[in-house]
């Protein structure tokens, strides 16, 4: 059972209440076997192909549980394309998005790329959830078919190369470690059951890579937070399909410093159920969404150990505005209005503009960056 109740807001269909019934058997039936860390917890709760929640759940717009940037307005992808245009003048080749959802970032980006007669050889859909590359097939198919066969949806990394990698959303949605200091050292928080089979996180051994990690930091006793253990690898990935060209990465995040203030003592870590967030993750195992921040300057690191040049950071506000975002507003008045209350969501400091943050690598790259004219904030990495 869970570690507390559900609340109001989670009042779950018939359907729901078989799948979560479903869920929490599977789950406890590994619980049975000892506690899991919490990581390999929300590896299965979001990616496991029976019980994930990618796997099951309309997650994204109005009828799902969050809304992403791509969704709110096409001048997103408008804007990206001004990026990736020189990129693909100065280098050809092919884009990479990985975690392309239900493809609509992908469509409107192969649209704003063929109206500027700049597509990319080929325009790679990285998605591991087999009913969001479903819906991405079907969103290329019925938008886009005269550029069907530039465009490959497919489950996992191919073995080709790329002069654009973009990952919008990527990074908060692996699979997190958590850990808690005790003495000094980060012990990792497990999952595991009490006394009463309540699901509750415990104390485990500690884990020496994430105490080295964070060296210096002075971290309280009692200190929870989170690390992306996936990052690394998710860089030596994209690095290996990078000849030349860059790796764009967009999320929502802070440099280490505000990562883990003092007063951030319950880390980032954040669920959403039908448009609301809340901070359990123990509840609806496989129905709802588990996030992290990401720390950028581990990004940063994980990068410059691949051999990439750290190209540019910035607020994700910023790197739309000097890439013009919005120049090109619709004539009818509705749909203007509409636009401009998109781009305000995505720009404004309050909103999306200054929480989510893009961070840029380069190999071989001789194409200006634009997106970072307008303010870089890298010396904050540090």
């Amino acid at each position: 059972m869970s570690g507390s109740s559900l609340p109001a807001w989670a009042a779950l269909s018939p359907p729901e209440k078989a799948a979560l019934a479903h869920n929490e058997r599977v789950l406890e039936a590994r619980l049975a076997q000892g506690p899991l860390a919490f990581a390999d917890y929300m590896e299965w709760a979001l990616y496991d192909d029976e019980c994930g929640y990618y796997a099951r759940r309309e997650v994204f717009g109005a009828r799902g549980d969050y809304v992403t940037a791509p969704l709110l307005s096409a001048h997103l992808a408008r804007a990206l394309a001004r990026q990736w245009a020189p990129v693909l003048a100065a280098h050809g080749g092919s884009i990479m998005e990985v975690g392309s959802g239900n493809g609509q970032l992908a469509v409107d980006t192969l649209k704003a790329l063929g109206a500027a007669c700049r597509l990319p050889e080929r325009y790679w859909m990285i998605e591991r959830s087999a009913r969001l590359r479903a819906a991405a097939q079907e969103r290329v198919a019925s938008e886009i078919p005269q550029w069907a066969d530039r465009v490959f949806v497919v489950a996992d990394w191919p073995d080709a190369e790329a002069s654009i990698v973009l990952g919008n959303e990527i990074l908060d949605a692996l699979p997190a470690a958590r850990f808690r200091i005790r003495d000094g050292r980060a012990r990792g928080l497990l999952v595991t059951r009490d006394a009463a089979g309540v699901r509750v996180f415990a104390e485990g051994p500690e884990e020496p890579p994430t105490t080295a990690a964070l060296a210096g930091l002075a971290l309280a006793d009692g200190y929870e937070s989170e690390v992306l253990p996936g990052v690394r690898d998710f860089l030596r990935k994209a690095s290996a399909r990078l000849a030349r060209g860059v790796i764009v990465l967009i999320d929502y995040g802070f440099p280490r410093a505000e990562f883990y203030h003092p007063e951030r003592r319950q880390g980032t870590l954040m669920c959403h159920f039908r448009q609301q967030a809340h901070p359990d993750p123990l509840i609806l195992p496989g129905l709802q969404d588990i996030t992290v921040h990401v720390d950028f300057t581990a990004v940063a690191r994980a990068g410059l150990a691949e051999g990439l040049e750290l190209a540019g950071y910035t607020s994700q506000g910023a790197f739309l505005l000097a890439l013009g975002i919005g120049e090109d507003m619709p004539d009818d008045e509705r749909e203007a209005l509409l636009a401009r209350q998109a781009i305000k969501r995505l720009t404004l400091p309050h909103e999306m503009g200054e929480l989510f943050k893009v961070i840029a690598f380069g190999r071989n790259q001789k194409a200006p960056l634009q997106g970072f004219h307008l303010l870089d904030r890298r010396r904050s990495l540090a």
